[in-house]
């Protein structure tokens, strides 16, 4: 499932990353550290649970923000949108990571009714700036294609 997207600049639009983990009779251990497997500072952690399989999440961008993306429990699917590349992953608790970088678009569906989503942020909410519009999206992404 290894899988890498860069912008048409180069810089990397997302990419899966594995993450150990630990099993025995007891359960299992998963390890995310910031150095090695994050590649940025931890500012804010969120996650999602309890949400409707036909709800549709998402569906914008941000200005400048890094995420790493895991699926705690149950599954849900991932559209990532840089307009260079489109590509839809099925999340699950299988010891992968979804490392997104802000500027792409993404929309979460179809949730499972045991759905965990943890979002590691390398920003505080009140200092990322949220694209809503996709016709917005698609303008600020040609732009940076033209520097």
């Amino acid at each position: 499932m290894q899988k890498k997207v860069l912008f048409n600049n180069g810089e990397l639009a997302w990419e899966t990353r594995a993450f150990p983990v630990s099993t025995d009779i007891t359960g299992s251990l998963g390890v995310v550290e910031t150095g090695s497997d994050i590649g940025f500072n931890v500012n804010r952690v969120f996650f999602l649970r309890d949400i409707e399989s036909t709800a549709v999440r998402g569906m914008h961008s941000h200005a400048e923000l890094k995420q790493l993306i895991i699926c705690l429990s149950g599954s849900f699917e991932i559209t990532l949108d840089c307009l260079k590349e489109k590509e839809t992953f099925t999340m699950t608790s299988n010891n992968y990571a979804l490392y997104v970088d802000g500027k792409v678009w993404r929309t979460m569906t179809k949730f499972s009714q045991n759905a965990v989503m943890l979002v590691l942020c390398d920003k505080e909410y009140e200092l990322d700036r949220v694209v809503r519009d996709y016709d917005e999206f698609k303008n600020i992404m040609l732009l940076s294609d033209e520097e």
